[in-house]
């Protein structure tokens, strides 16, 4: 059992961005990311993205650094890989069973419950919005392109709070994406 991560090539968010997988289990993966001191919100289905700044912690948590076409291979030989092709689909379960898990309903385009991933980016269409909140004492943090994307994060969040609270819950705890219904794209 072996986690492995390649060079960081990708860039965002004034940084370069590698990726951590495991040979063999999410739960190792997870296990290995926590010891590297990864943010939960890092996990993106079978991978975690891991910023340059974090490559001695991937050291000391037992990494081992390989080139990307071998962590491919590695990642499609464990049976873990979500081919980009199947993303999307792998999102839209996910976000139904997290909606379920609340009651939500209707879900909007991709959810998470909890602190583990982080749904796509927001979207570049009028009324996108991407909603993200760790602690449900906190604020949320709220990414809109307008005020009717703003207006609608609040409102996913009044009723996933309710949701939340209905299940036992102090409030909603994890990330949504979505635009608000009946906005049309130019």
């Amino acid at each position: 059992m072996t986690v492995y991560a390649d060079t960081p090539l990708w860039g965002r968010h004034s940084t370069l961005w590698g990726h951590l997988i495991s040979d063999t289990s999410l739960e190792e993966l997870h296990r290995a990311a926590d010891r590297a001191g990864l943010h939960p919100r890092a996990f993106d289905l079978d991978h975690y993205d891991w910023p340059a700044s974090a490559h001695r912690d991937l050291e000391r948590a037992g990494a081992v650094f390989v080139n990307g076409r071998e962590l491919t291979r590695i990642l499609i030989a464990s049976g873990l890989r979500i081919p980009l092709v199947d993303r999307p689909a792998a999102r839209a379960r996910r976000t139904a069973e997290h909606a379920a898990q609340l009651g939500l309903d209707p879900a909007p385009r991709d959810l998470i419950v909890g602190l583990v991933g982080h749904v796509d980016p927001l979207p570049d269409e009028p009324g996108a919005y991407r909603l993200t909140r760790d602690d449900p004492a906190a604020a949320p943090r709220i990414e809109a392109r307008d005020e009717t994307g703003r207006a609608a994060a609040e409102e996913f969040l009044r009723r996933a709070d309710a949701a939340a609270r209905a299940c036992g819950e102090t409030g909603f705890v994890g990330q949504a994406m979505d635009v608000a219904a009946g906005v049309a794209a130019d």
